[in-house]
């Protein structure tokens, strides 16, 4: 609201008087319609200042029932507009939902057989890479606790890291017949990795 409710011309008039009185009243009353407080105090305001107007032209008997009577007016208003854009928001929701629960069934059988094939290319990289592989991606490890944990030097985690990645990488491309990456095929060889370099 641009207009300040506590300026001198506002003063000293009944619709005035009453709202400083009953402030905190018809805030709560306000509250059982809005639970939000920043609708509560635009509809606390926007009230004020439409009994202040009608008080200009006219003298108001119960200012205090006046307030009240305005504001539940606002705030019923309010929360008519607000259940229609919640409405509407909840028809176009069940509107998506359908479109995508016909194409969900087909995801989730993808998707489950992009990780049965991810699983597979884990499985053939060797121990102390597939341990560092699982925990970086799975567990989320970074790479010094990986060193510390498995004894090896950072740059060791990185090596088999990348290993790891590009062996994969081609295992899932080859299997998906797709063409695979350049990078050569990483075969499992017998490794002198695993003490601290």
């Amino acid at each position: 609201m641009s207009r300040k409710i506590n300026s001198r011309e506002e003063s000293n008039t009944a619709v005035y008087e009453a709202y400083v009185h009953h402030q905190a009243a018809l805030k709560r009353f306000i509250s059982r319609f809005l639970p939000n407080l920043h609708d509560i105090e635009d509809v606390s305001q926007e009230t004020f200042l439409r009994a202040f107007s009608t008080e200009k032209e006219r003298q108001i008997e119960q200012p205090k029932s006046f307030l009240f009577r305005i504001a539940k007016h606002i705030a019923l208003t309010q929360l008519t507009r607000k259940s229609r854009q919640i409405t509407d928001y909840l028809e176009e929701i069940d509107h998506r939902d359908a479109l995508l629960k016909a194409e969900s069934a087909e995801d989730e059988i993808l998707a489950e057989e992009s990780l049965g094939v991810h699983c597979e290319a884990v499985a053939t990289l060797p121990p102390q890479c597939r341990r560092v592989y699982l925990m970086r991606k799975v567990y989320g490890m970074t790479h010094k606790e990986i060193a510390g944990r498995l004894d090896i030097s950072v740059s060791t985690v990185e090596k088999h890291l990348i290993k790891g990645v590009e062996q994969c990488d081609y295992y899932v491309h080859e299997r998906n017949g797709e063409s695979v990456p350049a990078a050569k095929p990483l075969t499992p060889k017998k490794s002198k990795v695993g003490g601290r370099r």
